[in-house]
């Protein structure tokens, strides 16, 4: 029980936090004190302690840098980059700030003829036009740079900059083009040789995590020294200590990027899980990580990375020893067992996550992160001995990235041929998910249970309530029009468009700057379709308010299989590749031949 103990109030924590963010303060404060007030009728007079006084903290932390968050910034700022610039098209560029004195991480979109070469930490003065965000989060501003001068990284910062940047260039003279894009994210968390097409692979087979810093990254490292340390008979201690300081020193290595901290943080939990494994069990570490991390920044509280690392971190302490006896029945290889277990606890953990956030789940997720099991840990520390050897003289970097080029290999083309398998990603939502978690379930149950008389009488019982469940998800599916081709029996009114803000670009890169309030457009004519109403239209040149609908001229590419939309949640229609679209008030869209 005392594993458990914490889970109510990390999850206070997150829904207080969240509350606030979304501007739902009094909400944050009604499940404050109705987590109170539960734990005092279940006379859990410690547990209302530590939830009520957590549970306020966090909403006046919150409530704080909200506050700061929503004030004006200047038009010229001094600021930190924060993270990777990203192209968004030809010549923008999207760069992650930190101004002085505000809570949260600015966007800044750069329109620049050459790629905006910019350090982590690099000082950066800015004449900015800002925007409101549209996004939910603790960021209230999107800016558009309108002149900059940047310079270059000092201290510590300066110094990653420099092995960042001295890594690439080894590894792009040492190692073929696939792997170009992929070491220096397995090691540094560097994309930066990665382009979209290349980010685009991993996400649709379910490896992008490899590219992204995790907890993975830091297990691996810290394993390695308990190893070493246990080899050469050192105390428990003493290993402990060792892993902490090389857990440490590759956070700095890294850089202080949010998901590297969290990253970090979550590594040195699972450090103390295992040291201290009678006193501080997994599930009570990731309790404290949780609440520690969104003390520390609340915007981490409506993050899709952050929420994707917990449910993943919480999948395999729950269910990997679950599916691991079910797994072992089979008599394959036990690493092959484990592989498979790590692999489905974290897949089924986050693949609602990912169905809310995209709408898409890559079906091929587990099968490719098996394959490429193998391939990770070798990179990452045969790469990390790179970077340590090319700090020294001797060039020893080039023997290190010559024997792990093979397994960046094998991960790429492992991604490729998942990626081209027919049903690789599939259409799903959060619902139809867990109704399908259901089934399996029912399914696990039947095999077990069903021999027996009772079980079946269990069985049946079960079998009606999951087969109500399955039919409310078909309802809603097709009452929303939700599944491609059906006629739904059950929508919103459709939108007059001539009485919307509807915008015309050319390219799908210019409605995503536009969205963000990042370029100007042609508002449409009488010669368009959709049209804005004569007073929704602005005279040129002039700053127009945010649209409520994008229209794109582009025609190129294969029609849609599903609806588009800006992250700002702003409609976009290509009524040239698409077809007629009608769009609806509840935000969904239809196509007229019935693809979506």
């Amino acid at each position: 029980m005392n594993e458990v103990r914490l889970i109510p109030t990390a999850a206070l924590v997150w829904a207080a936090t969240l509350s606030v963010l979304l501007s739902r303060e009094p909400a944050a404060w009604i499940l404050v004190c109705a987590a109170v007030m539960t734990a005092l009728a279940l006379r859990s007079v410690g547990q209302a302690l530590v939830v009520g006084t957590l549970g306020t903290v966090a909403c006046l932390l919150t409530r704080l840098r909200w506050r700061l968050a929503h004030r004006a910034l200047p038009e010229e700022i001094r600021a930190q980059v924060a993270g990777e610039p990203h192209t968004i098209g030809e010549q923008r560029w999207l760069v992650p700030v930190r101004v002085d004195n505000y809570p949260a991480q600015v966007p800044l979109f750069v329109e620049s003829e050459h790629p905006v070469a910019l350090s982590r930490g690099s000082p950066l003065i800015a004449r900015v036009h800002w925007n409101p965000s549209e996004r939910p989060g603790l960021g209230q501003w999107v800016g558009v740079v309108q002149d900059w001068r940047a310079g270059a990284p000092q201290g510590m910062a300066g110094w990653v900059a420099r092995v960042h940047e001295c890594f690439l260039m080894a590894v792009q003279e040492r190692v073929g083009e696939s792997s170009q894009g992929l070491i220096p994210g397995m090691v540094l968390g560097n994309t930066t040789a990665q382009d979209e097409a290349e980010r685009e692979l991993y996400v649709s087979t379910g490896l992008s995590h490899l590219s992204a810093v995790s907890g993975a990254n830091v297990t691996i490292v810290a394993t390695c020294v308990f190893l070493l340390c246990r080899l050469f008979t050192l105390g428990p201690r003493t290993q402990l200590a060792a892993a902490a300081a090389a857990v440490a020193a590759f956070f700095l290595l890294v850089g202080p990027d949010p998901s590297v901290l969290r990253a970090t943080l979550t590594g040195l939990v699972g450090l103390l899980a295992v040291a201290h494994s009678a006193t501080f069990p997994p599930l009570h570490g990731l309790s404290v990580a949780v609440i520690v991390l969104l003390l520390y920044d609340s915007s981490l509280a409506a993050n899709w990375g952050f929420a994707l690392s917990v449910a993943a971190t919480a999948g395999i302490v729950i269910l990997y020893p679950l599916l691991y006896r079910w797994i072992a029945r089979a008599r394959l290889p036990d690493i092959l067992v484990r592989a498979l277990a790590v692999s489905l606890a974290a897949d089924l953990a986050t693949t609602p996550l990912i169905a809310a956030m995209s709408g898409r789940v890559s079906a091929v997720s587990v099968l490719a992160n098996v394959l490429v099991g193998p391939a990770v840990a070798p990179i990452t520390l045969g790469g990390l001995l790179a970077v340590v050897a090319l700090l020294l003289p001797g060039g020893g970097e080039a023997v290190m990235l010559w024997l792990i080029e093979p397994c960046a290999w094998w991960i790429h083309h492992v991604a490729q041929r998942c990626a081209a398998l027919p049903f690789a990603t599939a259409e799903a939502t959060p619902a139809g998910v867990l109704v399908g978690y259901a089934w399996g379930v029912y399914l696990a149950y039947l095999m077990v249970l069903g021999r027996h008389d009772r079980g079946r009488r269990r069985g049946r019982k079960v079998l009606r309530a999951l087969a109500l469940c399955a039919v409310i998800v078909v309802l809603d599916a097709l009452a929303s029009g939700a599944w491609p081709g059906a006629r739904p029996w059950r929508r919103a009114e459709p939108v007059d468009m001539t009485r919307l803000r509807v915008a015309v670009v050319d390219t799908e890169e210019e409605a995503i700057a536009l969205s963000a309030g990042t370029a100007s457009c042609e508002t449409a004519g009488a010669s368009h379709e959709p049209r804005v109403s004569p007073g929704s239209m602005a005279t040129p040149g002039a700053r127009e308010p945010c649209p409520q609908a994008i229209v794109v001229r582009d025609g190129s590419g294969r029609p849609a299989e599903y609806p588009t939309q800006t992250a700002e949640g702003i409609p976009v229609l290509f009524s040239e590749r698409d077809g007629p679209v009608t769009l609806y008030r509840d935000g969904t869209q239809h196509a007229a031949d019935g693809r979506f």
